[in-house]
């Protein structure tokens, strides 16, 4: 059955709602469709096209079908840190003297999806099977320049896509910023490619990475918890 609701983080700056099993739901106006589910979604306008799973596209007056997506408007091109902190967003760091400005919107649960890691990640040491995964989502936001933290600890499979701005994810042979090997460009409306993390023994295994603002920056990031 089709279900819609707005997320715990949509604000007059950003509007976010979560679609489940829509059937050619229209996209009034324009709007960033991010697929958060393992399988295929579709995008319809004067033809029908796939949107793969764990990406995005920018759709304008197109309708959408799937199993769970989210979408996001844009109310404003352009948001400062005072109008986030006002709607609820905390600092990550605490405001610790020294440490980066990395703003981070309440968190919402999306619901379950069955996920294969071998599909999904595309490596993993052994074949595990179908899990089932809970999907969280939040928006971020750092301002123009940010680095924000080069780290390679989670317990959850995650992937961005860009909100507004440019920014991009980077991978580091180690936690110095002088070891970076590899740059993930980030325009609004794209998803950075296969998750980083690697499975092993039922865990997920990152590189030393982290995001960077080249811009004022807002992204989403959807996180996959294993139940």
């Amino acid at each position: 059955m089709e279900r819609a609701r707005l997320l715990n983080f949509t604000s007059d700056l950003i509007s976010a709602r979560v679609l489940d099993d829509p059937a050619e739901v229209p996209i009034v106006g324009a709007g960033i469709v991010v697929n958060v589910a393992p399988t295929r979604a579709f995008t319809s306008g004067s033809q029908r096209s796939i949107l793969p799973a764990l990406s995005s596209t920018i759709l304008r007056q197109g309708t959408v079908a799937g199993e769970k997506l989210i979408v996001l408007t844009i109310e404003s091109p352009a948001v400062q840190e005072a109008q986030l902190v006002h709607r609820g967003w905390t600092n990550f760091y605490d405001s610790q003297f020294g440490s980066p400005v990395l703003l981070k919107s309440p968190q919402d649960r999306l619901g379950t999806v069955e996920l294969n890691c071998a599909d999904i990640l595309g490596i993993t040491d052994n074949a595990i099977g179908t899990s089932r995964f809970e999907v969280r989502a939040n928006l971020w936001f750092s301002p123009a320049g940010t680095d924000c933290g080069i780290h390679n600890q989670h317990d959850f499979i995650e992937v961005h896509t860009q909100v507004l701005g440019r920014g991009r994810m980077q991978k580091f042979m180690s936690e110095n910023e002088d070891t970076l090997y590899e740059d993930q460009l980030l325009s609004p409306g794209n998803t950075n490619p296969t998750p980083f993390c690697i499975g092993v023994g039922g865990t997920f295994h990152y590189p030393w990475h982290q995001y960077h603002a080249d811009t004022d920056c807002v992204w989403l990031a959807v996180e996959y918890h294993r139940i």
